[in-house]
């Protein structure tokens, strides 16, 4: 895709409205919701990382570099909106250090109804479902049970190169996103053991993330 195509911001923004809604659903379907801000976030991040895999058209491929875990202000205030809205609900809210508020989100009733409408008329929609399915389910069975902070061992957002307060920038017309290159290379080397591989990237790099994390 070339950076004229990129998506508009209006068009972002209805996308990850989509994503959100489409990712607490399937934390749900799993029993994994009320769902931490933290891990949505993360969640998200990584979905717009990987989405090449499951050929599901990514958001937009930048983020700021704070912090122990990627957090797209844009994104919270899409949260923030469909929470006003009752598409999401807020069923609990941890105060933290200096007054840091960090809310557990569900799917409210019109939340449900609008993903069963997307998956029904949207094969975009039922890509991107299968995508964050994948990493819901691989996510909270391996590290994300306990903490979010993928920041360091991350491919990308942990790149040395790029200093806090920078972009990470991992673009549609960009050759730079680390996550796939590391996904695709554990997928090449799992091949000779396994032909049709392609869709367990996203596990693999769940695996390769827990592991990294545990030795950090």
């Amino acid at each position: 895709m070339s950076m004229a195509a990129a998506p508009s911001s209006l068009d972002s923004a209805g996308m990850w409205k989509a994503w959100i809604v489409l990712c607490v659903s399937e934390a749900r379907r799993m029993g994994l919701t009320p769902m931490e801000t933290s891990k949505l976030h993360v969640i998200l991040y990584l979905a717009n990382t990987l989405a090449d895999l499951f050929d599901v058209t990514r958001v937009r491929g930048r983020v700021l570099k704070r912090g122990d875990y990627p957090f797209f202000p844009d994104v919270q205030r899409e949260v923030d909106r469909l929470a006003f809205a009752g598409v999401l609900v807020i069923e609990h809210v941890e105060f933290g250090a200096k007054g840091r508020m960090a809310a557990e989100y569900g799917l409210g009733s019109q939340g449900a109804a609008i993903c069963d409408a997307m998956l029904m008329h949207s094969a975009e929609a039922r890509r991107t479902a299968r995508l964050l399915r994948e990493l819901v389910s691989a996510c909270f069975g391996k590290f994300m049970g306990a903490r979010a902070d993928i920041g360091r061992v991350d491919a990308n957002y942990g790149d040395a190169t790029v200093a806090p307060g920078e972009v990470v920038d991992f673009s549609e017309w960009s050759h730079e996103n680390k996550n796939v290159e590391v996904a695709r290379y554990l997928i090449d080397h799992l091949r000779q053991l396994r032909p049709d591989v392609q869709r367990d990237g996203v596990r693999l790099y769940c695996d390769y993330l827990d592991r990294a994390m545990a030795e950090a």
